[in-house]
């Protein structure tokens, strides 16, 4: 009994002098701020701890108080919100009496440089313009819709002008966008933008409505070019493409560009022109005429989506069950047409053919016949994790314990990995994929990690029940595949669509942006007021350590798991080796929900616990 007993003392002092030595400080903020409710980390690196006395910015380095206000007690995690590229933060802020008020605080000095206390605002949503140097914000105010700008300059309200009623409860309630086309800008540098039935012209410089149109049903597309400066409008079930004019909202459309169908889309293509997309077929728009350049659209089934190509116009229609591929030259003549079977919820031209994944069947068809290149289809039964590896030169794709190498000059694809059995993962768990340079791959979700090698071995699989909470903590999105108006038994992480479709444009994800995380600082941008060059006072610089270097740590994956023995459950935040899996630093959390921040760029792990006490530790 004794000698269990100095066991487990041992233990606990060798684990103590673990945490004790990547302690790099501690702060207990009961006397400043009673309780800590939660923490956030702004983009300069500052904590901002949020308690019942205030709010309070600590350095990230020291944990010394930068600054403290009094005032803000008890703000709503919810509504925090950092501001990209820039050392500003949002939060909203309810006195005991009084409307709740909206502030834009400088994370570096706590000072505040908006706030909505007299005008009632609530931001929902923010665009950065930096080259117009301004932030366009979307506020509500009550029932009414609001777009405000403020200058990067000043760091001060320019103006603020209603865009109408906030219709909808999920409108109201979310901080979704309101905007749903645009903003855009003309060549009087006038901000035009489209918000579900409605268009406005808006003076850049005094926010006053120059012109603005109400459209009988919800505005499909609306497109500006800058070749000819005209404003195109597609409305939902119109069977016309309506073209005005943005300076001021005067109706110019020729009287050729009637449709046969609904509006799908429009979009520019390589060469300036306009592809016009219906459901009937699709044309091309001469801007310099505003009419059609082929005297008869183009028309295939159920036509979905078309994508502009050195080799013509690749023309997608998709339905559940069927769907059709064509490749049509630039007179709008056909060149091929070949059949898919299923739904294709990824079609994308590689430099071998055209490559598409549906939810029956895979291949390439060549640009030549639109022959299948592949001998064998590929079935993937969910949205496969895709990485890609730079020493081989090949996409890796792993879905339902298959791996497969596709090589994109070739079109070649090779399954390297059979019967790979991860632990707690099913054929429809959303894995993203990484590249371990001269090494493997890497198999991941928040709670997942598995290790697959080149050669196609099963290094480790290891799967970690997730903590009571995971508030706090970074980790990857995952998301569904959800497609309107289709029911689709596909599940995966959106994340691989994108990534699959850089690396078929020849965009190759270095494994140095992937995994190779850099600690140099250098100057990336800056905003600067003075009278001349020679005499700039600096307003703010970003550097590539603090706001450019955040998506990946080189080696290690964190893990925030809960651990249950007979004695109950511990929550740890385990720093796992990607090659090994093995676990080369744990923290133990002394809370079941406790709040804490990852910051990858100086390797610290921050802690909120007991709601006082705030700690860094250096992993």
């Amino acid at each position: 009994m004794k000698k269990n007993y100095l066991i487990t003392l041992l233990l606990l002092i060798s684990v103590s002098s673990l945490l004790s030595q990547n302690q790099l400080w501690q702060v207990d903020l009961k006397e400043s701020l009673y309780e800590v409710g939660w923490i956030k980390q702004s983009n300069d690196g500052t904590i901002i701890a949020s308690g019942a006395k205030g709010l309070i910015g600590l350095n990230n380095l020291t944990g010394e108080t930068k600054w403290h206000n009094k005032e803000l007690k008890a703000i709503d995690k919810n509504t925090f919100l950092n501001i990209d590229g820039l050392p500003l933060f949002y939060v909203e802020y309810t006195p005991l009496a009084g409307k709740t008020r909206g502030l834009i605080i400088n994370s570096s000095n706590g000072n505040v440089v908006f706030d909505t206390k007299d005008d009632g605002y609530k931001i929902r949503n923010f665009t950065l313009f930096a080259d117009k140097e301004l932030i366009l914000f979307e506020l509500i105010k009550d029932k009414e819709q609001y777009l405000m700008s403020f200058s990067l300059k000043t760091w001060q309200k320019n103006w603020a002008t209603s865009l109408g009623e906030s219709k909808g409860l999920l409108q109201k309630l979310t901080k979704a966008s309101f905007i749903n086309h645009g903003p855009h800008f003309n060549k009087e540098n006038n901000i035009i933008l489209g918000l579900k039935d409605k268009i406005y012209a808006l003076d850049i410089k005094t926010g006053d409505v120059i012109w603005q149109n109400e459209t009988d049903k919800k505005i499909k597309a609306l497109v500006y070019s800058e070749v000819n400066n005209s404003l195109y409008l597609g409305i939902k079930k119109s069977k016309k493409l309506t073209v005005l004019n943005p300076s001021t909202g005067e109706d110019i459309t020729p009287g050729k560009l009637k449709l046969k169908g609904t509006l799908i889309d429009v979009r520019p293509d390589d060469s300036n022109n306009l592809i016009l997309v219906e459901t009937e077929g699709f044309n091309i728009i001469d801007p310099q005429t505003n009419e059609f350049k082929w005297k008869k659209s183009f028309k295939i089934e159920h036509l979905n989506e078309v994508i502009p190509h050195e080799k013509g116009f690749v023309a997608i229609g998709k339905d559940e069950k069927d769907g059709t591929i064509s490749l049509v030259d630039n007179d709008g003549k056909k060149i091929w047409t070949s059949k898919v079977k299923g739904y294709s919820y990824y079609v994308n031209p590689t430099k071998k053919g055209i490559l598409y994944v549906s939810t029956e069947r895979s291949n390439i068809l060549d640009y030549e016949k639109g022959k299948d290149v592949w001998d064998k289809d590929v079935k993937f039964k969910s949205i496969p994790a895709v990485t890609y590896d730079e020493q081989e030169d090949k996409v890796i794709l792993f879905e339902n314990k298959k791996g497969y190498k596709f090589d994109l000059n070739t079109g070649n694809i090779d399954l390297f990995a059979e019967d790979v059995a991860l632990e707690n993962v099913k054929k429809k768990t959303p894995l993203v994929a990484e590249y371990i340079s001269g090494a493997g791959y890497l198999l991941n979700t928040s709670q997942h990690i598995s290790f697959l090698s080149s050669s196609g071995d099963l290094g480790y699989s290891k799967y970690y029940d997730p903590p009571s909470s995971v508030d706090g903590f970074l980790k990857l999105a995952q998301t569904g595949l959800d497609i309107a108006g289709v029911d689709l038994d596909i599940q995966g992480s959106l994340d691989n669509i994108n990534t699959l479709t850089a690396l078929s444009n020849g965009a190759y994800v270095r494994s140095k942006d992937q995994t190779d995380g850099t600690t140099e600082t250098s100057l990336i941008a800056g905003m600067y007021v003075g009278p001349d060059k020679n005499n700039m006072a600096t307003v703010f610089e970003i550097t590539k350590k603090r706001f450019f270097n955040s998506k990946a740590i080189r080696t290690h994956k964190f893990i925030v798991a809960k651990i249950k023995n007979d004695s109950g459950a511990k929550h740890y935040i385990y720093m796992i080796n990607k090659k090994s899996g093995a676990i080369d630093t744990q923290i133990e959390l002394l809370d079941k929900t406790p709040n804490y921040l990852i910051d990858e760029i100086d390797s610290v792990i921050f802690v909120n616990e007991k709601n006082h006490l705030i700690s860094s530790h250096k992993f």
